[in-house]
């Protein structure tokens, strides 16, 4: 059996990967080894690897190197942690690949970690572009570290080709998030609100925000607060907040949006909803606002209203359903003024999506399978 040790860091990233788990886990040729560190094992951001137990994945192995600080100097000690953690574990669970997604710091020393040891790596959803954070310098640097790739559209897959990678490497997949929609339980709008206590009668707006990293907290505490202030401002609303990630700033956006959530009754804020809740609430929400990357990749699917804040997200291709606000009051009341006419719902039935089909996580095991039959053939 051919070992496969997928590595999650964050729920997002595992909301993303949980199908792809499934698929390895379900092939009586392959055996998956799941390796689970980061925020999933922090009080702070929900403990997510419980929900991770909870859809029936076995975890082969959990790395804590979180500091308990999000400051730049502890961000990068905890990298270092990761790596000597990281290393332990390749060498006791000996994998014949590692399958990686996206870019998220901690893959730097995960990924570094298994070139130096002779591992191959799959990185899927690669050549992208986010210009509003230092996510891209990641991405192309685990681009370059990788050995298979499995990038989310044609025009990414050209990206990883341009950077010099072997072009038999390269493989247009589809994003994987967009399979949740087509596997995951469908729940009706009143389970929704018995969930969380929210009335079906309101308008609900799903926010998240996590921190642009390349501008200062200070500014990315006004712009969540901005967009708080526009929110309040609206009525017959319920506002779900998911909490920002562990990027530097998320601890200090967390805790203003916790003050505020204690302040307002209609403002619900959640350390993790789970994929099969989050899904269902982006069917059900008025509109999305903040800087998710869900909003550009998964809500036109259905097709969901998004105001994309700020520039974490620049430089994705963007559907007609996303709205683009600086961040500053008066572009953010724009742009859900703008959402509200005529002209723009009429739009949203004319949304199409180049990020896939719901096939993606089969089409990945499948080329994996395929290449991990010969082994030489992956390197």
């Amino acid at each position: 059996m051919r070992k496969i040790c997928v590595v999650t860091s964050a729920r997002s990233e595992y909301g993303l990967l949980r199908w792809l788990m499934e698929e390895i886990m379900n092939d009586p040729a392959l055996k998956l080894q799941l390796v689970v560190t980061g925020s999933h094992l922090s009080n702070t951001f929900g403990n997510t690897y419980k929900e991770i137990e909870k859809d029936g994945f076995v975890i082969d192995e959990k790395i804590e190197f979180l500091i308990s600080s999000d400051t730049k100097k502890s961000i990068a000690k905890s990298m270092g942690i990761c790596a000597i953690g990281i290393a332990d574990v390749f060498e006791r669970l000996k994998p014949d690949i590692i399958v990686v997604l996206g870019d998220r710091y901690e893959l730097l020393p995960i990924c570094s970690t298994a070139l130096v040891m002779s591992l191959p790596i799959a990185h899927i959803s690669g050549g992208d572009i986010t210009e509003g954070a230092i996510d891209d310098q990641i991405r192309n640097s685990i681009t370059q570290l990788a050995t298979l790739h499995f990038p989310g559209t044609k025009e990414s897959a050209k990206r990883i080709i341009q950077m010099g990678i072997n072009p038999t490497k390269v493989f247009a997949v589809g994003e994987p998030g967009i399979d949740n929609f087509f596997r995951l339980t469908k729940l009706k709008k009143k389970v929704i609100a018995q969930e969380f206590g929210i009335d079906e009668k309101f308008k609900w707006i799903l926010m998240t925000y996590h921190p642009e990293t390349k501008i200062s907290l200070k500014k990315n505490l006004k712009i969540v607060e901005n967009i708080i202030t526009v929110l309040l401002g609206l009525k017959n609303t319920q506002v779900i907040i998911t909490k920002a990630n562990a990027d530097f700033g998320g601890v200090q956006i967390n805790e203003y949006l916790e003050e505020v959530a204690n302040r307002r009754s209609n403002f619900i804020l959640v350390d993790n909803l789970g994929q099969t809740k989050y899904i269902n609430l982006l069917r059900y929400a008025w509109f999305m606002i903040g800087n998710s990357s869900s909003g550009i990749i998964e809500a036109p699917v259905i097709p969901l209203p998004v105001i994309n804040i700020g520039k974490r997200q620049e430089g994705r291709f963007f559907c007609k359903n996303v709205l683009c606000a600086d961040g500053t009051i008066i572009n953010i009341t724009k742009s859900i003024n703008k959402l509200l006419s005529l002209s723009y719902i009429k739009g949203l039935k004319k949304v199409t999506s180049p990020y896939g089909d719901g096939k993606t996580s089969k089409r990945i095991m499948d080329i994996l399978k395929l290449q991990l039959a010969n082994v030489k053939n992956i390197g």
